[in-house]
């Protein structure tokens, strides 16, 4: 919708309401913001510097077994410890307070790309290709 004021010397000027500017502003930022990120960024990398050592990236990991697995291994209580028991590192990265704050994150992150999700990521600023 556009206003068309002819002022005194004929010239015209256009004008849009300043409504309709914002909403289109609103709907950009928003439509940005939506097809930057398709993963969670934060529990990616968050994966990726607490377990990637042993089990390659966070998407190869999230991708070797499903769902149902997933929140089983991450809802039991003492299950990832008493998996990572033997190694060290894995258990000292279960047992750190990133993992503890990520934890919700890293749980949602895994299932939605889980083996069964149909989820499938190509390269990104974050992640490109997999190394295992």
């Amino acid at each position: 919708m556009q206003i068309i004021i002819i002022n005194s010397n004929n010239h015209k000027r256009i004008f849009m309401p300043k409504i309709i500017v914002a909403a289109t502003l609103v709907i950009t930022l928003i439509s940005f913001g939506e097809s930057a990120e398709k993963y969670d960024t934060t529990a990616f990398r968050t994966a990726t510097k607490l377990c990637s050592s042993c089990h390659g990236t966070a998407f190869y990991m999230a991708k070797q077994i499903d769902d149902d697995d997933w929140d089983f291994y991450f809802n039991t209580p003492g299950k990832l410890e008493k998996i990572h028991q033997k190694i060290p590192k894995g258990l000292a990265a279960v047992k750190s307070r990133r993992f503890k704050n990520h934890k919700k994150r890293l749980l949602k992150f895994f299932i939605a790309n889980s083996k069964y999700s149909g989820s499938v990521h190509g390269c990104d600023a974050n992640f490109c290709g997999t190394h295992h």
